[in-house]
C-alpha cells in the first residue's frame, strides 16, 4: 500500500517487483493507492478516491478512511510510506490485521529549497514518528543505514526491524544489453560517456557533477555527460552551470525516460556517476552495477552498502566535486579498471540484490508479523 505510485519512482519499482515475487510464491496481492501511474500494476492495483483529496495534509486521513472501507478479508497489510502507514495503523486497530511497514527514509529537510516540500517532509517525519507507535507489528528497512536511523532518531527497538535490501532485475539490467541506439540518438558516437539517472532535485546532486565537468574535460576533452531524468518538486538551478560553452556541448539532458529504455541507457555509458547527498538505498547505482558499470558516488548514507569502494566503484567525500571529477577521469582513462570493477559489480549485485530473495525474506517477515499479532490478541 502506497499513497501515490509515480512513474519512475524507486518505491513504485520496489512495490512492483516485490508484488511479482510474492505472486510467484503463491500469494494473492492487491495494491491500494490514490493514483497508480505504473501501467504494469493495473491488474492488481486499486485507485481509491475520497473527499478532500486535494487538501494537503487533511487528505492523509481521507485516504486512510477510504482504505479501511475498501480493505476486507485480507490476512495482512503492508505499507510503504507516509501517509499509507496511517491506513495500516487503522486497519490494524479496526480490522485487526497484522501490519508490516517498509521504511524507505526521507531526504533531510535542509536539502529542499521548495517551502511546500520542506513542510511536506516535516509532516511525513512527524507523522511517521507517531505512526510507528500506533498499530505496527514488524518493520522492514531497505538498508542498515536506515535501520540505524530508525533506532537513533525514531527510538524503535532493534528487534522489530529487519533489513532487506532492494533488488535488481538481473535479466533486464545485464552486461549484454546494447547501448548503441542511445549513442546514435544523441550523437555520442564512440566518445567516453558518463551517465546520471535520477530526478533532477538538489539532493540528488546533479549540480556537483555539472561543477566537475570542466575538470574532466581538461583531462578527457571528448567526454560526454548524460543526465536522464526530470525535475519534480524542487529543480536545481542548472542554468548557472551551463555558462561555459564546452560544458553546454558536453552535457546532454534527456528529460523523463520511459522505464523500458533504462537498460539501454546503462549499457551506453562507460561510467555511472551518482553524486547524491542522501539515499536510503540507491536503486540506480545498483542497476548500473548489474549492467556491469563502475560507479562514482559520494561516500554517504546507504551508498557504501550498495557500492563497494575501490572494488565496484569509487566513493568520494560528499560535495567534493573536484575529487569526484578525479575519480571519473581515473576510470575513463583506464579501460581495464573499468572492466574489472564492472565485472565485480555485476557479481556483487547478483549476490546481494535479488528480487526473488527480497520476496522470500519479506514472506518470512509476514509470518513473524502474523505470529506477533496473534500473541497480542
Amino acid at each position: 500500500m502506497r499513497s501515490s505510485l509515480h512513474r519512475g519512482s524507486g518505491q513504485a519499482v520496489h512495490i512492483r517487483e516485490l508484488s511479482k515475487g510474492l505472486l510467484k510464491l503463491g500469494h494473492e496481492v492487491h495494491i491500494f493507492s490514490r493514483s497508480i501511474e505504473d501501467e504494469t500494476l493495473r491488474g492488481i492495483g486499486h485507485e481509491t478516491k475520497f473527499t478532500l483529496d486535494g487538501v494537503p495534509f487533511i487528505r492523509h486521513f481521507g485516504f486512510a478512511a477510504s482504505i479501511v472501507r475498501a480493505v476486507r478479508d485480507f490476512d495482512l497489510v503492508h505499507t510503504q510510506y507516509h501517509p499509507s502507514i496511517i491506513a495500516g495503523n487503522w486497519l490494524h486497530k479496526i480490522r485487526g490485521l497484522p501490519h508490516v511497514f517498509t521504511y524507505h527514509g526521507f531526504a533531510p529537510i535542509r536539502f529542499w529549497n521548495n517551502p511546500f516540500q520542506k513542510l511536506k517532509m516535516i509532516d511525513h517525519r512527524v507523522g511517521t514518528y507517531f505512526s510507528l507507535r500506533l498499530g505496527l507489528d514488524r518493520i522492514i528497512a531497505v538498508s542498515h543505514f536506515l535501520k540505524r536511523e530508525l533506532v537513533r532518531n525514531y527510538r524503535i527497538e532493534e528487534q522489530l526491524i529487519e533489513v532487506i535490501y532492494n533488488g535488481v532485475d538481473l535479466e533486464r539490467f545485464n552486461p549484454r544489453a546494447d547501448g548503441r541506439k542511445v549513442r546514435e540518438m544523441y550523437g555520442i558516437g564512440s566518445d567516453p560517456l558518463v551517465m546520471f539517472i535520477g530526478r533532477l532535485t538538489p539532493y540528488k546532486g546533479v549540480q556537483f557533477l555539472l561543477q566537475g565537468i570542466p575538470g574532466v574535460l581538461k583531462e578527457v576533452p571528448n567526454a560526454k555527460f548524460m543526465f536522464a531524468g526530470s525535475s519534480r518538486f524542487d529543480a536545481p538551478r542548472i542554468g548557472q552551470y551551463l555558462s561555459d560553452a564546452k560544458v553546454r556541448k558536453a552535457a546532454i539532458f534527456t528529460g523523463y525516460v520511459a522505464d523500458r529504455i533504462l537498460p539501454q541507457l546503462y549499457a551506453s555509458c562507460d561510467v555511472f556517476c551518482y553524486p547524491s547527498l542522501w539515499e536510503g538505498f540507491g536503486l540506480t547505482p545498483a542497476e548500473a552495477q548489474a549492467a556491469g558499470k563502475p560507479v562514482v558516488a559520494f561516500e554517504t548514507c546507504a551508498l557504501p552498502e550498495v557500492v563497494e569502494n575501490r572494488t565496484t566503484g569509487l566513493l568520494v567525500r560528499p560535495r567534493d566535486w573536484k575529487e569526484m571529477a578525479g575519480a571519473i577521469v581515473r576510470l575513463l582513462r583506464d579501460a581495464k579498471l573499468r572492466h574489472d570493477m564492472g565485472r565485480k559489480a555485476r557479481a556483487r549485485v547478483q549476490e546481494l540484490f535479488s528480487w526473488d530473495e527480497v520476496a522470500l525474506r519479506t514472506e518470512a517477515v509476514y509470518e513473524q508479523a502474523i505470529i506477533e499479532h496473534r500473541g497480542h490478541d
